[in-house]
């Protein structure tokens, strides 16, 4: 089993328009809610593989019950901290004829003290049971800025390997405590080496810099150009084949959750990344956070490819 955490659930809402445009009434062509945030959609993809995952986090309200009867009727399993305010709802508008998306993601209300306690605590009573913990998505207000490096502290005292998938401060400090795995974009990489970075070669440079100094493995996620790969000096590119995709939501998730599935089974570098990235590509082939086929997962991981970069 794996326990995916999900601190910041949502109502994923997937609009489809054709030709969005500002301040015009739209009838869509289609609308798809789902339990959303990003640990639900690694769990929704871990299920593909065959894994049982458990989802927590906290959850409140009307909205909140929605989240956690639909990861139930998934056949997803659930541990939340239940809280007095209402779940947020995301919002995404995809644009059919141009695949461009809008999103439109709320705030949330900020998670007092009590309920931050409270999901430590849990955390510590039950993360022992798991084969692997994923820690993904930003932080609720409210919630300390070094929270995952605390959940990732107590998974190492549990002896279980954490896959942490987060920004700005939160990786940071999530980094600090040394997790099994770290998924960085462009961005959040450059900011863990401390400089801008350019071509791929500087790239793999900073992941196995980052690697070698953080003691973790990390997977810079390129989007279209698959991922670069880097634990200890070993650094590799691992590319996806081109598809047509039809959206991209929830495909970082679905790259996380192949990651996990990956090493958790015993798998080298090169074949666990391209569990990932091959994950991540199949859900750009549907619309749907986590809704990827596996005939589709067999074919796009049939076509993509390995080579070492160091």
């Amino acid at each position: 089993m794996i326990l995916c955490v999900n601190l910041n659930a949502a109502i994923d809402k997937t609009v489809v328009v054709n030709t969005f445009q500002l301040g015009q009434i739209h009838r869509p062509e289609a609308v798809k809610s789902l339990s959303g945030g990003k640990g639900c959609n690694v769990a929704r993809a871990l299920k593909q593989f065959g894994e049982v995952p458990v989802v927590t986090g906290w959850v409140g309200g009307t909205a909140g019950q929605f989240i956690e009867n639909g990861l139930r009727q998934e056949g997803i399993g659930t541990d939340f901290v239940y809280t007095d305010f209402e779940s947020r709802t995301c919002t995404s508008i995809l644009d059919s004829s141009n695949q461009v998306m809008t999103e439109i993601y709320e705030k949330g209300d900020p998670v007092p003290p009590q309920k931050v306690a409270e999901m430590l605590a849990r955390f510590e009573g039950m993360v022992g049971e798991y084969t692997a913990v994923t820690l993904s998505g930003s932080l609720p207000p409210g919630v300390p800025s070094d929270f995952y490096a605390q959940l990732i502290n107590l998974a190492h005292k549990a002896g279980v390997p954490a896959f942490l998938d987060s920004s700005k401060e939160a990786l940071l400090q999530g980094v600090a405590a040394r997790p099994f795995l770290i998924k960085p974009n462009e961005t959040e990489v450059a900011i863990l080496a401390g400089r801008e970075l350019g071509d791929t070669a500087v790239f793999a440079a900073a992941a196995a810099a980052i690697a070698t100094r953080c003691g973790t493995i990390v997977v810079l996620s390129l989007g279209k150009e698959g991922a670069i790969a880097a634990q200890g000096q070993e650094v590799i590119h691992v590319q996806n084949p081109r598809v047509e995709a039809q959206s991209a939501v929830g495909s970082g998730d679905c790259m996380l959750a192949g990651l996990a599935y990956g090493f958790t089974h015993g798998y080298p570098l090169a074949e666990a990344v391209k569990y990932g990235v091959a994950a991540g590509t199949a859900n750009t082939l549907v619309i749907g956070a986590g809704q990827f086929a596996m005939p589709d997962f067999h074919h796009v991981y049939a076509h993509t490819h390995v080579r070492p970069l160091v």
